[in-house]
């Protein structure tokens, strides 16, 4: 039998397309529901030297895109923490004017990993590359700050049982 909808007959053919759009949706939300509750799925498949290479690049980059003109030592110390070689000497020995210049900008940053990637990895060196976002104001931005994007490639390096942070460089 065939029904009226807004003046219009409606027949069994035009069930049947409303019947399979209703069937197309709900295999779209229930594929929409996997994806959104696998998704933890990918970091359970990586290995643990690729989950603690990747923790620790995140930390330094969160602690490289910090500046906190009223704290500058506790950021510089932070970024310490987790360099080693070379990169710890050359950042220990900008030390004074990072602080300086931090106080006399006002500046701040809040850095955001957005995503990251564990590249070459072995027992004990990687290659990490991060994007990453960070809000700074300073006495040129205003209150609101402004949002810069970042791409670095952190090189790190096992020591102690610790991944350190042995070079950083930004990349395009």
């Amino acid at each position: 039998m065939a029904g009226r909808v807004a003046g219009r007959r409606v027949g069994r053919a035009d069930r049947w397309v409303v019947g399979g759009l209703a069937i197309v949706l709900v295999a779209l939300l229930v594929a929409i529901g996997l994806v959104a509750t696998s998704r933890g799925d990918v970091d359970d498949g990586l290995s643990t030297a690729q989950r603690e290479v990747a923790a620790a690049a995140r930390a330094e980059a969160v602690a490289f895109l910090t500046v906190d003109h009223e704290d500058m030592d506790a950021v510089v110390d932070a970024v310490l923490a987790g360099a080693t070689g070379d990169f710890a000497e050359q950042y220990a020995a900008q030390r004074d004017t990072l602080v300086s210049e931090a106080e006399r900008t006002e500046a701040t940053s809040t850095g955001e990993v957005v995503a990251l990637g564990v590249g070459d990895l072995d027992d004990d060196s990687a290659t990490v590359l991060v994007a990453a976002n960070s809000t700074v104001t300073n006495t040129g931005t205003g209150p609101d700050g402004q949002v810069r994007y970042y791409r670095l490639r952190l090189d790190l390096v096992r020591e102690d049982g610790r991944w350190l942070t042995s070079a950083v460089e930004f990349v395009r």
